[in-house]
């Protein structure tokens, strides 16, 4: 049952509310958080009874450890044992779920056996829910977790609005939410709010992002197929996928925080403008931002620390250091979080193409005085964004490499091959239009920084950012969000699923 569904939208969504308001003014807090837990599992049963039980046992086992952390503060080696062995448990349950049937492909290839792929069901955002809970057994390791109970740690981890794809959330900006008495259950600026975020996330998903996908469907199936194509087109189709993403998921991301909104749950900004970035690094800072925030502190701050003790140990040079510091911290890191994405090469490669843009800008920051013009480096920045982007969307490295070697003139179409053909006027005309958008307009969050809608800290240039189309609450505000909405609500079409969902 996806967000865009009119089972979700028109039955799912308003009964819930429903029963959290009644549970609410009946039996407080408590009843209303229980209400909001039950409601997040039955709508991920909506996926799949075997799915629900896959989350259920990783949420009773990782709850069950962390309270068992949150005891043994006294006797350390203990405490690092166990949760050494729980970081192992939930990786072992997702590298069986995700990557078994990946591991089979590459023993075959290297050992030459045809093994049989396995029938493993891979439950919805099984990669969020397994890190989001690892990170609470570190807060947990480290003594910092807040007080809560199993409801609690049940919206904290299966919160509907955020379990299938996300943010990731921590544990302390969710508690500390949870564990106070809370805002009033029925409030009906707060809803406007909520609503105001989901139809303009409704509309960029139904009505921006599925209108310009087929493009990119047709490019990059024609291209696997075995079709020729030429640079035009490929560039095309990489900027059609691009943007299609781009408002799959940043629609989701608007989505998801605007129905946290309405129950009064505040979820971290996950995206922020990221083809605006002017530089790798800062794109990360951007672009799924609480994945970023995840690995830079559980991943890179860790081989950050390592390679500064080796630094210091074996007395490096400037550009030794660089190397153990920043550069295989970088691409270690994103290597990691490319397989997290998904089992096959091609996320692999695309992990490391951006560990290496990151280091390469990184030892250009620390080696180079030259400072490139703002428009220059945005363009290389873009240009690696979608590059990197071609490698995430091909069905395998061969489909990616030649687009990409058409792309950057690498390749040349053989005179006589069968081109692939698409409306390039039409595919012309929404790339302009949909880049124009993410460029030059500002985003849902800026937008609505009057009622600042996430847990983050508001940024001093929001108020400057939204400029006229600031929202405030009035009848005209409420006119336009119901025509966004209702426009949406009959672009949904058959194909409306998330492209972070198979994540």
């Amino acid at each position: 049952m996806s967000f865009t569904s009119l089972q979700f939208i028109f039955v799912f969504l308003p009964a819930v509310y429903a029963v959290y308001v009644l549970a609410s003014r009946i039996g407080g807090r408590q009843w209303a958080i229980t209400v909001l837990g039950v409601s997040s599992l039955v709508f991920y049963a909506m996926f799949g009874a075997q799915l629900l039980l896959v989350l259920l046992i990783s949420m009773i086992f990782n709850f069950t450890v962390g309270n068992v952390l949150s005891c043994l503060t006294a006797h350390p080696k203990v405490s690092r044992n166990l949760l050494l062995g729980a970081i192992i448990a939930n990786l072992g349950m997702l590298g069986y779920l995700k990557y078994t049937n990946f591991f089979i492909d590459v023993l075959n290839q290297a050992a030459h056996t045809s093994i049989g792929h396995m029938d493993i069901a891979v439950p919805l955002g099984v990669s969020f829910f397994t890190f989001v809970q690892i990170g609470y057994l570190i807060d947990s390791y480290n003594g910092q977790l807040i007080k809560h109970d199993f409801a609690r740690y049940l919206v904290f981890t299966a919160f509907f609005p955020a379990v299938t794809a996300g943010p990731l959330v921590m544990q302390r900006e969710m508690m500390e939410q949870l564990s106070g008495p809370g805002p009033r259950a029925f409030d009906p600026k707060r809803v406007l709010i909520g609503l105001t975020m989901f139809a303009m996330g409704l509309f960029k998903k139904v009505v921006m992002a599925d209108a310009i996908a087929p493009f990119a469907d047709k490019v990059f199936g024609s291209v696997h197929s075995g079709m020729a194509v030429d640079a035009g087109t490929a560039w095309i189709g990489a900027l059609c996928y691009a943007l299609q993403l781009y408002f799959d998921f940043s629609g989701y991301s608007d989505m998801a925080i605007g129905l946290a909104t309405i129950f009064g749950i505040k979820l971290p900004l996950n995206f922020d403008s990221p083809f605006k970035a002017t530089n790798i690094s800062d794109f990360w800072r951007r672009w799924h931002m609480t994945m970023t925030r995840f690995f830079t502190a559980y991943v890179y701050s860790g081989l950050a620390m390592w390679g500064m003790r080796k630094s210091m140990a074996s007395r490096v040079g400037k550009f030794g250091r660089y190397l153990l510091v920043a550069a295989i911290p970088s691409i270690g890191t994103f290597l990691v979080a490319g397989v997290w994405h998904g089992s096959g090469w091609t996320y692999v490669v695309y992990g490391v193409m951006h560990g290496l843009a990151i280091a390469t800008f990184l030892g250009w920051r620390e080696f180079s005085k030259v400072k490139l013009p703002t428009p220059l480096a945005w363009l290389i920045t873009m240009a690696m964004v979608v590059s990197g982007l071609v490698m995430f969307r091909a069905p395998d490295v061969p489909t990616a490499i030649a687009m990409l070697g058409q792309m950057w003139g690498i390749f040349h179409v053989v005179p006589g091959a069968e081109l692939i053909s698409i409306d390039t006027a039409t595919a012309m005309s929404m790339i302009v239009i949909m880049g124009a958008v993410t460029l030059l307009l500002p985003n849902t969050q800026q937008i609505l920084h009057h009622e600042w809608p996430v847990v983050d800290t508001k940024p001093e240039d929001a108020e400057q950012a939204a400029g006229l189309v600031a929202w405030r609450p009035s009848f005209s505000v409420s006119l336009i969000t119901a025509c966004v909405f209702t426009i949406g609500i009959t672009s949904i079409g058959s194909s409306s699923g998330f492209l972070y969902y198979k994540f």
